[in-house]
């Protein structure tokens, strides 16, 4: 039971529903209730899918492409702080864009928020704990822990419709939180980077 709880603690650490919450949030102002429950599913449905993915067969394509643990880091790492510009830089921005605009590029920015939650820096998560726990053919560590972390996002993000209001325009206090999201998010890089170098050079 220990080992479960661990990884679930373990991939929800990851994936972040706060930070998701508010990426989510900026990805789809000016959407309806509806379209933005959907939107939550799917995003939730790709990410679940996969970390799944990583869970079964993560250390296998890893392995088969030369590709170690340390530099799929590194490689994570990179990704989490280009997404943590680009939310400090939308956060920047005075004016939200027109609705019908966002009625079409939903899609495309809700790509951030998956690339976030199942970033190489979770997924690498998700093979070490898989790797760990692997006594027999399926990592049902691993898999409980991704279905379990997904669940509670997918309720985050779920709640954050049912309870939000319909406001176009960002205010100054959402701004703020954005950007403090954003710098988060660059710390979290820096770390999976840096945590990926030192154990490349020194394993």
């Amino acid at each position: 039971m220990q080992h479960y709880t661990q990884a679930i603690i373990t991939i929800l650490a990851l994936v972040n529903p706060a930070i998701c919450a508010q990426m989510f949030a900026d990805a789809t102002r000016g959407q309806s209730k509806p379209q933005q429950y959907k939107e939550a599913i799917k995003a939730a449905f790709t990410i679940a899918i996969v970390l799944l993915i990583a869970a079964f067969a993560g250390t296998s394509v890893l392995h088969a492409f030369g590709i170690s643990l340390p530099a799929f880091s590194c490689a994570g790492g990179g990704i989490l702080i280009w997404i943590g510009v680009q939310m400090i830089i939308s956060a920047q921005q005075s004016q939200a864009p027109p609705t019908e605009q966002l009625s079409t590029s939903t899609s495309h920015k809700t790509t951030g928020l998956v690339l976030f939650a199942a970033s190489p820096g979770t997924i690498t998560g998700v093979i070490t704990v898989a790797a760990s726990h692997h006594q027999s053919l399926i990592p049902y560590i691993a898999v409980i822990g991704v279905i379990v972390a997904m669940l509670v996002l997918l309720f985050v993000l779920l709640a954050f419709v049912a309870f939000s209001k319909e406001q176009k325009e960002p205010t100054m206090v959402k701004k703020m939180v954005t950007s403090y999201m954003g710098v988060i998010v660059i710390a979290m890089g820096a770390q999976f980077m840096l945590s990926g170098v030192k154990a490349f050079l020194f394993s």
